[in-house]
């Protein structure tokens, strides 16, 4: 279905003119004194790590799901057995499918290719891998498991939280489920008949083998744990289901089964969502069955250097150095007040696979190659030091701050040592000018704009924060300087009221009326824009709000509350053009904006070039190159950033085919509204309705000049209203507000 959309999105805007983005990783970027390997691969924040063949070269390699942005990244593992040698393979993401909250890989029918088991509501979804020699792919296999407990068949549960575990608990070659109950603080173990059934493995179906595998208990209140606990109506028989009992409400486990001892059969590591660290659990029996009671166990493994993740930590366990012994990896597994910049915990294996010794390697394994600094990234490039080469500042919306266990926003200033068009970007500071230590507001969500606002050939800084408020710095270094920015006030309007709209201010200084002063366009989080003029002049910024909902701009995607609107303007011979980013992570694109300010732009396309890295997409666009091409740096909820080089640009928007206004009304309508043709005659068209994605919603001929078209079955919502006549392309917004 992935691909299928990202086809029907190019399809649908093929007529307009894109910028032919496409992602490179040839920008060098340096952290103390070492070139980072993957700093354009976007960040990571809570990850979840399997093994798979992503090029069938025969190689495992590496796929991570980071459940913070329901994003998949992809790396390939270039063979050097003991080695940890990854390349960044972004090419490979988008042959998954969609997937929400968590995402295990394994085998279930024994061809050797990973499948897919993922959340969906009520339990677990599962893809087969169909990959061919040449194509990695995936088809729908279980749209829900199920089992059989008590003669019934019912959803297998699994908590969107939670993180399961799919191994073969028996040793009977299929693959079984270990997961805690709903609503318990047992782990349930769902086996697969498979093998008992056909005598293979590729089939899922189970029954529900025992409520209190282990026979321990997790405390519903701590990470405690009580050992030979009785599970009520225990038989002899391994695989009968034991009745359900009364469990105290334990909400939030991970489990992680695997042989800690060699004694062939499963122990366990838990992490708990109130917790920092891994408890492991060792298990008695002396041969693979499914009521042998745990023992022992260890709430700080591994014992030589115990995992420490506030929060919520959650156990992988996958070969990282091709050496064909698994390793572990830690994680951390909540998507609030978490360790979001350090939290990926390599440990290597030197023991064996079935009696593994794990040794920690680091805390920021793939992170610490990225630009990371925590979780919400925003790109702005700004000549620091005044040589007229643009460096790059990126803010970072909320760091982990273990002291407190709190985030706090701060800027990393990278200089750049290279040039405009071949630049090279060397970390400074992870706190551009100690911004976090200034208690400006509650210190989140930091996003800086840069201007010569006072007149004295400068750039000074307007810098929004989280609680809606906007922070006016001067520039006093003067021109050619090193920066040096002093806090003058809060930003007012010329009445000298203070310019709050909202939480998340995303403020834009640009001269968008080409008057020779900057104006500001300021991005909401409800998705649209708003615009203030300077009635002043180039050394005295007057400012007016003039428009809200500026240029008829809304990035919220039907059926949300919030856009997160981040506008970035690219000026292309002396043409406007409007990137916005979005809370879902694509990217609008809007043009018609010159001698156009008070009228609503044009919306190209919902999904620029189809590029989207992950929540909060946040656009910044370079001046042009003398290449003739832009870069467009990309920041998303992960905190990382992605990089984009555009194709030329001195003809973007200007095609063969050009998009005409549509005349369309009732606009809002409810039940339909009337369309009607350009020109007097009647003449033959083709009407298309898009969602705001590019999603093809409804298509028919038009063959006169007034035209009634139900809409009764569409959602509310915004949707993009496109008629093509002998080649012409008319288009309209229209919005549904039953």
């Amino acid at each position: 279905m992935k691909l299928l959309f990202s086809m029907l999105t190019l399809i649908s805007f093929q007529t307009y003119a894109q910028f032919g983005f496409t992602n490179i990783d040839s920008v060098d970027v340096i952290k103390n004194t070492l070139t980072l390997k993957y700093p354009w691969a976007g960040g990571i924040d809570y990850a979840q790590l399997s093994n798979i063949d992503l090029n069938q070269d025969g190689v495992q390699d590496l796929f991570i799901f980071d459940r913070s942005a329901d994003k998949v990244l992809t790396f390939i593992q270039n063979g050097t057995n003991g080695q940890v040698d990854y390349t960044y393979a972004p090419e490979y993401e988008d042959n998954f499918p969609p997937m929400i909250s968590w995402c295990l890989l394994a085998d279930y029918n024994c061809d050797g290719k990973k499948d897919i088991f993922t959340y969906t509501i009520g339990g677990f979804k599962v893809y087969k891998n169909t990959s061919t020699s040449t194509t990695l792919q995936f088809e729908l296999a279980k749209n829900i498991l199920k089992t059989n407990i008590y003669g019934n068949n019912v959803y297998i549960y699994s908590s969107a939280i939670d993180i399961p575990s799919i191994t073969d608990i028996d040793n009977d070659g299929d693959l079984d489920i270990l997961a805690f109950g709903v609503g318990g603080s047992k782990v349930e173990y769902q086996r697969n008949m498979s093998m008992e059934n056909y005598g293979v493995c590729d089939s899922l179906e189970f029954i529900t083998g025992n409520i209190c595998w282990g026979l321990f208990e997790e405390s519903a209140i701590s990470n405690s744990i009580s050992l030979n606990q009785p599970c009520p109506g225990q038989v002899s028989n391994p695989y009968s289901v034991h009745p359900a009992t009364n469990q105290d409400r334990h909400a939030g486990s991970t489990v992680l089964a695997l042989d800690l001892d060699a004694n062939g059969v499963m122990d366990l590591l838990l992490g708990d969502i109130a917790y920092n660290t891994i408890t492991s659990l060792i298990n008695g029996g002396t041969a693979p069955n499914t009521n042998s009671a745990m023992i022992s166990f260890n709430t700080s493994f591994p014992s030589a250097h115990p995992v420490n993740i506030p929060i919520f930590p959650a156990a992988f366990h996958l070969d990282i150095n091709n050496d064909n012994v698994r390793d572990l990896v830690v994680c951390p597994n909540s998507t609030v007040g978490s360790q979001n910049y350090e939290g990926v915990w390599y440990y290597e294996n030197t023991g064996a696979d079935n009696l593994p010794t794990f040794v920690h390697q680091q805390n920021d394994f793939l992170q610490g190659e990225m630009i990371d600094f925590g979780s919400g990234s925003y790109p702005v490039l700004f000549d620091v030091n005044g040589d007229e080469v643009l460096d790059l500042l990126v803010s970072i919306e909320g760091k982990y701050n273990g002291a407190s266990g709190n985030q706090i926003s701060k800027i990393a200033y990278f200089e750049n040592t290279g040039t405009n068009d071949s630049p090279v970007y060397n970390l400074i500071t992870d706190d551009y000018m100690n911004l976090s230590t200034l208690g400006l507001g509650v210190s989140l969500n930091f996003y800086p704009t840069f201007g010569d606002i006072d007149g004295d050939g400068d750039e000074d800084m307007i810098l929004g924060e989280y609680n809606g408020y906007m922070y006016l710095f001067t520039n006093i270094a003067g021109a050619g300087n090193t920066a040096n920015f002093i806090l003058a006030d809060t930003l007012r309007e010329n009445d000298n009221t203070p310019i709050v709209d909202g939480i998340y201010p995303i403020p834009l200084l640009i001269d968008l009326d080409r008057d020779n002063d900057l104006d500001l366009v300021l991005g909401k989080r409800d998705g649209t824009l708003n615009y203030y003029t300077n009635i002043g002049d180039s050394a005295n910024l007057e400012l007016k709000l003039f428009y809200t909902n500026f240029g008829g701009v809304n990035v919220t995607q039907t059926g949300y509350v919030e856009g997160r609107a981040i506008p970035t303007f690219v000026d292309i011979d002396t043409v406007f053009h409007l990137l916005v980013g979005s809370k879902e992570g694509y990217i609008y694109y809007y043009d018609n904006i010159n001698n156009n300010l008070s009228g609503n732009f044009d919306l190209v396309s919902a999904s620029l070039d189809n590029i989207n890295i992950g929540f909060q997409s946040a656009p910044f666009v370079s001046n042009q190159r003398s290449d003739n091409t832009v870069l467009m740096y990309l920041g998303n909820k992960r905190g990382g950033l992605g990089l984009y080089k555009s194709g030329s640009v001195s003809n973007v928007g200007l095609t063969q085919t050009k998009t005409y206004e549509l005349t369309i009304y009732p606009n809002p309508t409810s039940d339909n509204f009337y369309l009607l043709l350009p020109h007097s005659k009647s003449q033959s068209a083709q009407l298309s309705i898009y969602d705001m994605r590019g999603v093809l919603i409804k298509s028919q001929n038009i063959n006169q000049t007034k035209t009634l078209i139900n809409t009764s079955h569409l959602s509310n919502g915004v949707y993009l209203i496109q008629l093509n006549v002998d080649g012409i392309i008319y288009s309209k917004k229209l919005i549904i507000n039953a």
